[in-house]
């Protein structure tokens, strides 16, 4: 995809760098981490978790370090270490990242830092390959971290191998479990199990079950989830295996495509549960919720807007999609300053400027935590999916 070049000015911001806008809800900005006309928090605390925005490799100024992969991955984990620091917490308490790469090839050399700062017991993690904001720009990573008092279980059912990358398979916290981006592998050896799209999805799942019930929680725990395909393609067929196995609720989930670490792979899943009875919103849909709410939180899907009205108009998109975000967190009983945490994909990230300009008449103070990248969508009509989690 080609990038439009963007100007960016970083704000000044108090030393402090928390500010309050609702009572579960802290906005954590420490100084040269918030850029001027980007609607994005670089951190947000609300009840039990930490959300950490989409952070790159930049300097004080807003600017890409030198170096290539290895200092920008440095560099992007120092700027995390940074936020949480801010927010009163650390790397260990990091329980779900997501890695995304200009260029999979640099899998190996971010892994080489990566794992230098995630020593022990690191956070669950999805890596994978998306077109980036900023110029230059060859990684980016969001996180999740989780009060320093919660008891962790790190999953690694018996018989399983050990994960020789710097990732947690499962990771349960709280009332919350965390599973990693899956891919089709024989548990016991981590090898490769080869199959077209629906023996890949069921070997998926199937593992993701067993370290659900490891943990002690269900399948139809799930409440969020994250499928990445190599070949859209595949869409359909994935779904008639995805949707056996989670009951009435699916999980809410944004489907887009990507690059994955191996080519022996066709498709990734990451999946996040919650304890608690569950409440669906929206659209009734066989392969997902449009919306779930489970205690304080709200988990929206992946939004999109279509119609021969807005085709090919980003704007018009994104707005559409922030009416039906309002709309269910209406639903919901909850608003937008009540967002803490979302994800933006663009067909094209030359409309970044154009969807920013839509999403800030929405969130216009206080934002949540975001990370945008690009990626192929599932209908080539669809310009933006927006994603976002809310907690009151």
């Amino acid at each position: 995809m080609k990038r439009k070049k963007f100007a960016y000015v970083v704000v000044a911001v108090a030393a402090a760098g928390v500010t309050g806008v609702a009572q579960t809800k802290q906005v954590v900005a420490p100084p040269g981490l918030q850029i001027a006309g980007i609607p994005f928090s670089p951190g947000v605390k609300a009840g039990d978790l930490y959300h950490i925005a989409g952070t790159m490799g930049t300097d004080s100024g807003g600017r890409i370090v030198a170096g290539g992969i290895e200092a920008q991955t440095k560099k992007a984990l120092e700027n995390i270490g940074t936020i949480l620091k801010a927010g009163g917490m650390s790397y260990k308490d990091v329980v779900s990242a997501n890695v995304y790469l200009r260029d999979m090839r640099d899998f190996d050399a971010m892994n080489k830092v990566y794992r230098e700062v995630f020593k022990t017991n690191p956070p669950v993690r999805a890596t994978t390959e998306a077109d980036l904001m900023l110029r230059g720009g060859l990684i980016e990573i969001s996180a999740i971290a989780a009060r320093p008092d919660l008891e962790r279980r790190y999953i690694n059912p018996q018989g399983w191998s050990t994960n020789p990358l710097p990732y947690s398979r499962g990771i349960a916290v709280g009332d919350h479990i965390f599973l990693a981006g899956l891919v089709s592998q024989n548990p016991q050896t981590g090898d490769a199990l080869n199959g077209d799209i629906k023996v890949q999805t069921k070997q998926i799942l199937e593992n993701a079950k067993i370290l659900a019930e490891a943990a002690g929680f269900k399948m139809s725990d799930m409440v969020w989830s994250r499928v990445w395909l190599t070949d859209p393609r595949d869409f359909q067929d994935m779904n008639d295996i995805y949707r056996t196995y989670f009951g009435e609720i699916p999980p809410t989930r944004a489907t887009t495509r990507a690059a994955l670490a191996s080519p022996a792979y066709s498709v990734e899943i990451m999946l996040w549960g919650v304890k608690g009875p569950k409440q669906r919103l929206g659209d009734p849909n066989p392969n997902l919720s449009q919306a779930i709410r489970v205690g304080n939180y709200v988990f929206l899907a992946g939004l999109t807007a279509a119609g021969q009205s807005l085709r090919g108009d980003i704007a018009g998109q994104t707005a559409a999609i922030l009416t039906n975000i309002q709309n269910l967190f209406k639903t919901a009983g909850v608003d937008t300053p009540n967002a803490v945490t979302g994800q933006v994909w663009l067909s094209d990230s030359r409309n970044f400027s154009a969807m920013n300009e839509a999403y800030v008449r929405v969130f216009k103070s206080d934002p949540p935590a975001r990370a945008t990248v690009g990626s192929q969508l599932m209908s080539a009509d669809n310009l933006v999916e927006i994603a976002v989690i809310a907690v009151k």
